[in-house]
């Protein structure tokens, strides 16, 4: 196997730059099968351990949750922190490393320190809670306007009809945002400790599973391991608002995982705007014409916030990426529907899972304590 490698002085030749990014891929494949069926067998440890601790412990559950929690997060980070470092060095040697990438990890960097930063003012420092909350969204808007003024637009990848582009993202931007105001009243009493923890280990878990996939397409995108689920899950428990959010934080990490940059408004359809609507997965909790059947509001929030996100994706394939379709010319628009229609797949996981964690009472019990309604506000019901 290694005849190749033979040389009059017995020394093993150096691998080429095009060897080593092919080596650093195979390695990556292979890591994210096994991380596959890790996944799964974690998944099914961790239920037997349940059903035990529930029927054997009862009241050791809390404890048992709190474990298996720092297990799945450790897990997550582990898992993480090996594939994320091949791919940055797979994306080293590709010589991807530029100025674009280092301000997108500025930016999560700046977005990481500023909630940590509102966090304290928060819980210290109340009255100042406001001007350095709005004073950090500005900076953060800023941040965004000098990014987009500085990448540029490769050749080939101009924008199909720029203006409706344009117009056709706020308007996406802006219905994201409404549904998320309109229907986000009931704010629940979890602290902001907690709400912060939660979010945490939700993008954590999240991030973790994308790389679990089950297959990737030849230009961009996967169907995971219910990747998606955490961020809806945290929606739903939180609301809308900090959901979208939530959303946004994740789609830049996924921008720094596998970034596709070809121009900016495609950026940010790609990532913080189609990831971001996975927030609206909230939007029907408490929602009185579904008499708090908790597996209807999250199933029928699932939906619209995949919705959203693949009207996102399709916008940028349509507008961008309409060189790459296969189609015959005119048809762009079908490439792009049907291209992107990987996401109803996820979905599909997505409600398979949701409607399995749902389905336990104890679970619906367990989902409606993480934020308990106010006082003031109408207890959601478990049913």
């Amino acid at each position: 196997m290694f005849d190749n490698w033979d040389t009059d002085d017995g020394q093993v030749p150096a691998l080429s730059v095009d060897q080593q990014i092919e080596a650093l891929k195979r390695v990556i494949e292979s890591v994210q099968g096994f991380a596959l069926w890790l996944v799964i067998a974690l998944a099914v440890v961790l239920i037997a351990a349940a059903l035990i601790v529930k029927f054997r412990f009862p009241g050791r559950m809390r404890g048992f949750a709190l474990t298996a929690t720092g297990i799945v997060v450790g897990c997550a980070v582990g898992l993480i922190s090996v594939i994320l470092y091949m791919q940055i060095s797979r994306m080293a040697l590709q010589g991807e490393i530029n100025l674009y990438f280092w301000l997108i990890v500025g930016l999560f960097a700046y977005l990481f320190a500023a909630v940590l930063a509102n966090l304290f003012v928060h819980l210290f420092a109340k009255k100042a809670f406001k001007p350095v909350l709005w004073g950090t969204l500005a900076l953060f808007a800023a941040y965004v306007v000098v990014i987009l003024c500085l990448f540029p637009t490769q050749e080939g990848y101009e924008p199909k009809n720029n203006a409706l582009y344009i117009v056709l993202t706020v308007v996406l931007v802006a219905a994201v945002l409404v549904l998320a105001v309109l229907f986000d009243r009931k704010k629940g009493s979890a602290s902001d400790t907690k709400q912060l923890a939660y979010a945490g280990v939700c993008i954590a878990t999240a991030f973790a599973l994308s790389y679990v996939k089950f297959f990737s397409l030849p230009m961009g995108g996967s169907v995971t391991l219910v990747s998606m689920l955490p961020i809806m899950l945290y929606a739903y428990m939180f609301g809308a608002k900090r959901g979208v959010l939530v959303g946004v934080i994740y789609g830049l990490l996924q921008c720094i995982q596998s970034p596709q940059i070809y121009e900016p408004v495609q950026v940010l359809l790609d990532y913080p705007i189609a990831f971001g609507a996975l927030g609206l997965a909230g939007i029907f909790k408490g929602m009185k014409g579904l008499k708090g059947n908790m597996l209807l509001e999250f199933v029928l929030g699932m939906v619209v916030a995949c919705v959203g996100r693949y009207v996102s994706h399709v916008l940028s394939g349509y507008f961008v990426f309409y060189s790459w379709s296969v189609f015959e010319a005119g048809k762009e628009l079908l490439y792009s529907l049907a291209y992107n229609a990987f996401i109803f797949v996820d979905l599909a996981l997505d409600v398979l899972v949701g409607a399995a964690l749902l389905s336990s009472g104890a679970m619906r019990r367990q989902i409606a304590s993480v934020n308990p309604p106010l006082a003031e506000e109408t207890p959601v019901h478990t049913a």
